[in-house]
This record gives structure tokens, C-alpha cells and sequence, in this order.
């Protein structure tokens, strides 16, 4: 299947969120009190070492008006590209494609 259009690296959307609030000049800090979350939690997504949710994502478009559906989608792409990067998981999937042909 080749690799679908996907770029070299994945974009986490928590790569776009710390973009735009340096932009905007928003420290982590502020943020995460604005959004009532602790500031690890908004510190580990910026810092793309932990998953968007949807609720994340809602939080963060009222938060910064950056559309919800945008950072999942992106969330979406860097979890099919970061599956897709796995070694275990294609010699799986190698391994139920010759299973999956003889049926």
C-alpha cells in the first residue's frame, strides 16, 4: 500500500498548539489555567508525549479558537503513522494478510 501520502515524520497536534501559543505569547502555565487542566497534562500534549482526546480537543478550541475536528484529524494521521512505523505490529499484520489470502 505504499505509504499512503504520508510524510517522513508525523505531526503530533500538539505541535500545532505549542506553535500558536508561542505566537500568540500564551505560556503553557496561563493556558493550563485557563482550560482547568494541570499544567503537565497541557505540557505532555504540546510536547507530543501524550494523546489529543476529544475532550483535550474541544477544550483547546475554546480555549485558542483552533478548530477541534483540525487537531483530531491530525491526532488521527499521527497514530496511523506511528502504528504504521512499528516493526511488531507489521510483522503481525504480514502474518494475518497470508492467513487472510488463503480464506
Amino acid at each position: 500500500m505504499g505509504n499512503l501520502g504520508y510524510g517522513a515524520y508525523p505531526t503530533h497536534p500538539g505541535e500545532v498548539l505549542k506553535d500558536e501559543i508561542e505566537y500568540r505569547g500564551i505560556t503553557q502555565r496561563k493556558l493550563a489555567e485557563s482550560m482547568g487542566l494541570a499544567y503537565s497534562v497541557v505540557n505532555e500534549i504540546l510536547n507530543a508525549r501524550r494523546s489529543l482526546t476529544a475532550k483535550t480537543a474541544l477544550m483547546f478550541e475554546a480555549a485558542l479558537d483552533v478548530p477541534a475536528d483540525s487537531l483530531m484529524y491530525l491526532q488521527s494521521k499521527y497514530n496511523m503513522q506511528t502504528a504504521r512505523s512499528d516493526k511488531s505490529l507489521n510483522d503481525m499484520l504480514k502474518s494475518i494478510r497470508k492467513i487472510a489470502a488463503v480464506l
